[in-house]
């Protein structure tokens, strides 16, 4: 079993936080069938160590039904011993939030609008899985226009030589702040257009910056973002299925907990 990392952002402005996934299992359904969706869920989900965020999910169509079954030993058509309201969940999904490196792990990427829609429901806000992309070359090849920058400039040798500082700490007459967090929007700069240039920018100073996320838009016009301190990771795990084809949430949570810590 392989799971993948992704970038979770709420409202798309900050990374998910413990403070979320707190509230999720608060105030979470624990059967859900998302909008204009077949599937029906069945959620489990714990926080682990105060700082993963674990969900397990069995789940199947919701819709699709027979009124017979075959039996596999006499090979003739029985009535369906269950109804349409009974569903037999015989797929599994699994995801976990590190809110220490905040990366999203999801063993399943089809998974990926369920989990999204789920906690924009429970929450009601903004949820969006984005993609973690291995170089900006890569990103700048998937997205058309570049939509701005989200990044925390920091008050060192490099970020000093800046007079942003000087001005925030001059309006409210406070001492200088040690670090600022800005979000920059252009409205859409074509990214073989100048975007970029403003792309090598940033890359050409990074010691004045922390936490550079990029936001860009492929020809869909769907958001994309690219973060500096990202690293695509494929975690291997090899859980055991059971005599019904099935793996134990347990166990899968513990192997993948091993190789996170």
């Amino acid at each position: 079993m392989k799971f993948c990392n992704f970038l979770l952002r709420v409202d798309g402005t900050r990374e998910a936080s413990m403070d979320d996934f707190q509230q999720v299992l608060k105030v979470g359904l624990r059967t859900y069938k998302p909008d204009r969706q077949k599937y029906l869920y069945s959620i489990e989900t714990d926080i682990i160590e105060g700082r993963y965020f674990w969900m397990a999910c069995d789940y199947d169509d919701a819709v699709r039904f027979r009124d017979y079954v075959i039996n596999k030993e006499t090979g003739e058509k029985e009535p369906n011993p269950r109804s349409k309201e009974q569903i037999e969940p015989r797929q599994q999904f699994f995801a976990c939030y590190d809110c220490n490196t905040h990366f999203l792990y999801l063993n399943d990427l089809t998974r990926r609008s369920f989990l999204q829609q789920y906690l924009s429901d429970t929450l009601q806000k903004d949820f969006q899985i984005n993609n973690i992309y291995t170089s900006v070359d890569e990103f700048c090849s998937k997205i058309k226009t570049i939509r701005g920058f989200q990044y925390t400039q920091v008050d060192n040798l490099f970020g000093r030589s800046s007079d942003l500082f000087a001005q925030v700490g001059n309006i409210w007459g406070q001492d200088l702040p040690s670090k600022i967090q800005l979000k920059v929007a252009y409205g859409d700069i074509p990214v073989h257009g100048g975007g970029r240039q403003i792309i090598d920018v940033f890359s050409r100073h990074k010691g004045e910056f922390e936490n550079v996320v990029i936001i860009g838009s492929d020809d869909a016009g769907v958001e994309h973002t690219f973060d500096f301190s990202s690293v695509l990771k494929h975690l291997v795990i090899s859980p055991v299925k059971d005599e019904n084809e099935h793996f134990d949430p347990t166990e899968v949570r513990n192997l993948l907990l091993r190789e996170l810590r």
